[in-house]
């Protein structure tokens, strides 16, 4: 049994995201549906995809491009959550692609999409869709003989889909992230979104910012550029990040036009000179334009911006050897990929591969053996920098078998609250037991305590919400807005339990 691997320099410009793609659906097959591959066939046959063995074959060793019919068609065989391969699939074609093959749209009788329109204006109004749901909107309204919907309509259904977006969490986050893309890439739908994302962030005391403002890194609209350029430029902290974020999916894509490359370096360089809340973003965004920007952002700034202790490079990260082991007892199996995915996860060399790293080894059998590891690294860290990347990786990995285990980790380690804090509410949601109020009386907490308890619906979110008094008023701000916006989207069974032994058969 072949795994795929991908044998791009592991500190080199780009990824193999088609082998990527060709991993997450040969991983998951083995896990759910072990045994010959022609079983599989027949298995993808009864859901309608007709594909024989030497496409299967190709398909899950990367020589062909998968179409995302067929990674749909393997989320309703191995009886997957809908949107937990494709979203992630989505998120690699977007930000490194291309990673799927190009497919055509299906024709949809008027009728059929009449009823879907009903449908989902009863959805929306009840706040019942999903993120597929959201990307079968999309699809429709962008076609060229979509349907034309009332702008108010679309507006409200935009707005709801982007505050959706900014509080769901793994693949209700990157099926919604893709409907969005969709919705960008037409130039009439795209100023709804960018209107609507511009309007969202600047609430008072809006959150999880981050989670939105960098799909506009993949419109095609100079005019939404133009804004996310004027937006890095403009604004610090978290704000600055999204924008970041967002121009280096233009970067890495090799979008990015090339007569906007020098005002960004212009602002990268000035930011440098800012302090820390717009130094960061500015040293990752100069990080992957050149190597003389990064020189002179880190001679402005006076040090290096991401962390230089040992376990923190890609190459070595702390701990790699107890996921690996951990891994191999699990399934058997030597997978390079897995390594390399681990490595971008554990790493903050590469902050949006260890972004969408993450994503895919919360969408593979590993999820939950790699979240155990996780656990005992930030109990018990094997170097200085193993429990910071193990914590972080817990906010895309932690489900219901580890919540116990955060809690004592809450408790115990102090250093790595936040994190806890935030893989909790990724997990299910902080207990109402938690005196999260407590809490907020550290400073450097106070934001991702707010956070915890507007995604966890928490009882002290009225607390935090009643008065400037119990933790200040930008976090009382915070919870006022968490309060209209609604808690966390997840779209997972109420436990997630350990995925089946991988094996070599098949």
């Amino acid at each position: 049994m072949v795994i795929p691997e991908d044998t791009t320099p592991l500190r080199g410009a780009g990824i193999d995201a088609r082998v990527r793609v060709a991993w997450l659906l040969r991983l998951n097959r083995l896990a759910k549906a072990p045994g010959p591959a022609g079983r599989f066939v027949d298995m993808l046959r009864a859901q309608g995809c007709a594909l024989g063995p030497s496409t299967l074959c190709r398909y899950e060793t990367g020589v062909e491009a998968v179409p995302k019919s067929v990674v749909r068609s393997y989320e309703k065989t191995l009886e997957l959550p809908a949107g937990q391969l494709l979203g992630v699939c989505f998120g690699i074609d977007r930000m490194f692609g291309p990673a799927l093959a190009p497919e055509g749209a299906r024709g949809i009788s008027r009728t059929a999409l009449s009823d879907a329109l009903g449908e989902w204006e009863a959805r929306v109004a009840m706040g019942a869709m999903t993120g597929p749901d959201w990307i079968h909107v999309a699809d429709a309204i962008t076609r060229p003989t979509g349907p034309v919907l009332p702008l108010s309509m679309l507006h409200g259904w935009v707005d709801q889909l982007v505050t959706e977006t900014m509080r769901s969490v793994r693949h209700a986050y990157a099926t919604r992230i893709h409907a969005l893309t969709l919705l960008l890439g037409d130039r009439a739908a795209g100023r709804v979104v960018l209107d609507a994302v511009a309007r969202m962030v600047a609430q008072p005391g809006a959150q999880s910012v981050t989670n939105v403002i960098p799909v506009l890194g993949s419109s095609p609209d100079p005019a939404v550029l133009q804004w996310l350029v004027q937006h890095f430029e403009r604004s610090d902290g978290e704000q600055m990040w999204g924008a970041a974020y967002g121009l280096l999916n233009q970067i890495c894509n090799g979008r990015m036009p090339a007569d906007m490359v020098p005002r960004i370096a212009r602002a990268a360089l000035g930011a440098a000179g800012d302090g820390p809340s717009r130094g960061g973003p500015a040293f990752a965004v100069a990080q992957r334009l050149s190597a003389t920007l990064t020189q002179q952002v880190v001679a402005r700034l006076g040090y290096y911006a991401a962390p230089t202790v040992a376990g923190a490079r890609v190459q070595s990260p702390a701990g790699l050897s107890a996921y690996r082991s951990a891994a191999l007892q699990e399934s058997g199996l030597d997978d390079p990929l897995l390594d390399r995915l681990l490595r971008e996860a554990l790493s903050p060399d590469f902050v949006e591969r260890r972004h969408h790293s993450s994503l895919m080894l919360a969408a593979s059998p590993y999820r939950s053996v790699v979240a155990e590891v996780a656990t005992e690294q930030v109990a018990d860290p094997a170097g200085p920098y193993a429990a910071h990347a193990a914590a972080h990786a817990l906010g895309y990995l932690a489900g219901a078998e580890q919540r116990d285990r955060l809690l004592d980790l809450l408790a115990t380690v102090p250093e790595e609250r936040a994190a806890m804090l935030v893989a909790l509410a990724h997990s299910g949601g902080v207990p109402a037991h938690v005196d999260l109020v407590a809490f907020a009386a550290e400073p450097e907490l106070v934001s991702t305590v707010v956070y915890a308890a507007g995604m966890s619906n928490h009882p002290d979110l009225a607390r935090l919400a009643a008065g400037a008094r119990t933790a200040g008023v930008q976090a009382q701000r915070s919870a006022i807005w968490w309060q209209q916006t609604g808690a966390a989207i997840s779209e997972v069974p109420a436990v997630l339990t350990a995925p089946e032994c991988l094996t070599l058969a098949g």
